[in-house]
């Protein structure tokens, strides 16, 4: 009787599904807040909402900056681990 071997989790990566996990964890938190952000502003906008939390023009630019670095980082350090340093 044959038996299948056991499949790499990594799928050859050598773990570079873990490297960079944090990051695209949190790039995915703000990309969200600012996709919420877009999606209440244009709410308020259609419907006459007054939402007092609804971020600037700044900052709404800066919560996404943050986010395309840390999906940078994660981009990087995954990169970097399949390259093998």
């Amino acid at each position: 009787m044959t038996t299948r071997p056991e499949q790499d989790q990594t799928n050859g990566t050598r773990g570079a599904n873990r490297k960079g996990r944090g990051f695209l964890i949190v790039f995915f938190i703000l990309f969200a807040l600012f996709t919420l952000n877009v999606l209440l502003g244009k709410a308020g906008i259609q419907f006459g909402w007054d939402l007092p939390f609804l971020l600037g023009d700044v900052p709404e630019f800066l919560l996404l900056l943050v986010a395309a670095v840390f999906l940078m980082l994660a981009a990087l350090g995954r990169e970097r681990e399949q390259s093998g340093d």
